[in-house]
């Protein structure tokens, strides 16, 4: 499955899981070794790959073991430097005018 931005969350949680669980199994782990490479519990990595709701810091260190890290940089890109100092540009002319 793509998931897009229509996906419902149900979706997109339940294929991000099944993502997570083929890299796993492709990288010849079990889940209880995951857990304790990712310092999180099994049943944490069990609700991950089962589609459930996850602690973000949770996810984060399951995708760290699995060798994903680097992959995180993608997930929300950063904001050219640019736009961010035309941000606080315009902040600090707002700030100014308000004065």
């Amino acid at each position: 499955m793509r998931i897009t931005e229509h996906s419902t969350d149900g979706a997109i949680l339940a294929e991000l899981g099944a993502r997570l669980a083929w890299r796993r199994i492709d990288s010849g782990v079990t889940q209880a070794e995951l857990a304790k490479a990712a310092g999180v519990s099994k049943r944490s990595v069990e609700r991950i790959e089962a589609g459930r709701a996850a602690e973000l810091p949770t996810l984060i260190r399951v995708l760290r073991s699995l060798a994903l890290g680097d992959e995180l940089d993608a997930l929300v890109p950063a904001a050219p430097a640019q736009s961010r100092r035309q941000r606080v540009a315009r902040r600090k002319a707002k700030a100014a005018a308000a004065d």
